[in-house]
């Protein structure tokens, strides 16, 4: 279920969350490069769901990324790419991360040719190929609109690209208003998102009435975000920053102090270039593991 918002999935869409203090205490996030304008407001759910509609608006998108992760005293930077081509039912993405940090160069790549998603990844030590076969999904009935759009489906994340991954925040997060204000001499939606109480309830094993105590943060795995927020352009509603935060007490006022675990920015973005089909051809020459049957048995036994 929420391992989509691992750190490893982050790193491997190459691509993943901004959040600001929307009616909450400023916590000091990206303090310098926030100004809020005169205001209008919105509803962030609703300005998420629109915003996820209109990547099939596009024929292709192309951005260069910047990922930080900071997690348990480990903390990796890095440029990357993300290229998308074609329509929903046939997708074509590639999402490329380089990070660095005392451990080393890390470099995850990743492919949807639309027949097979082909995951590399670098590190230090090894280097790992492996493959997925997605025409033989689509024939197990895995690979349907429906099947992507559910939370505990094979990962749409992989498969859709950027809006596959807000879909899974939608499913997962639910958004108060979102505020219009000036960022980076940019119009943009600033909004801010916590867990839905089901998916809570699904990941911990609590009752109800333990959601009102907020020693539930205490006990989410060291991956996942406390709340996750986004900024989107106010015209396009293109996604320009993800950020997922992270609660690390609370300050002597008795308010959630929280701090990012990573922050992906989108840069350069372009719509509708022309994208050469050999920038979604297979990412290495080693030899490929086929994990098509891991996803299948992972698939078919989340819809039981």
């Amino acid at each position: 279920m929420s391992q989509r918002f691992s750190i490893l999935t982050i790193l491997s869409l190459a691509c993943l969350s901004p959040v600001f203090a929307i009616g909450k205490e400023d916590d000091g996030s990206f303090r310098s490069e926030k100004k809020v304008a005169a205001a209008s407001d919105a509803s962030g759910d609703v300005l998420l769901d629109s915003a996820i509609a209109a990547f099939d608006n596009y024929q292709s998108i192309t951005a260069n990324t910047r990922l930080q992760v900071h997690m348990r005293g480990h903390h990796l930077f890095g440029p990357g790419t993300y290229l998308q081509k074609g329509p929903t039912d046939r997708r074509q993405v590639r999402s490329e991360m380089v990070l660095r940090g005392r451990a080393g160069k890390f470099t995850f790549t990743q492919i949807n040719d639309s027949n097979r998603l082909w995951l590399f990844e670098e590190t230090p030590e090894t280097s790992k190929l492996r493959l997925i076969d997605l025409q033989r999904l689509r024939d197990s009935g895995v690979l349907t609109e429906n099947s992507l759009g559910k939370s505990t489906s094979f990962d749409a994340l992989r498969i859709r690209g950027l809006a596959g991954l807000m879909k899974g925040i939608q499913d997962s997060f639910r958004f108060g208003r979102a505020v219009k204000i000036e960022w980076n001499e940019k119009s943009v939606w600033a909004m801010r998102g916590v867990w839905r109480d089901s998916m809570l309830k699904q990941m911990l094993g609590i009752e109800e009435g333990e959601l009102k105590d907020s020693k539930w943060q205490d006990r989410l795995p060291h991956w996942a975000p406390t709340e996750i927020g986004l900024l989107l352009d106010a015209k396009t509603l293109f996604p320009y920053r993800f950020e997922f935060l992270t609660h690390i007490g609370d300050n002597p006022q008795g308010k959630s102090q929280l701090e990012p675990i990573a922050i992906l920015e989108l840069l350069e973005i372009r719509f509708d270039a022309v994208i050469d089909d050999s920038q979604f051809d297979r990412p290495s020459d080693i030899r490929p593991t086929d994990v098509t049957k891991n996803y299948l048995r992972k698939a078919n036994k989340s819809t039981k």
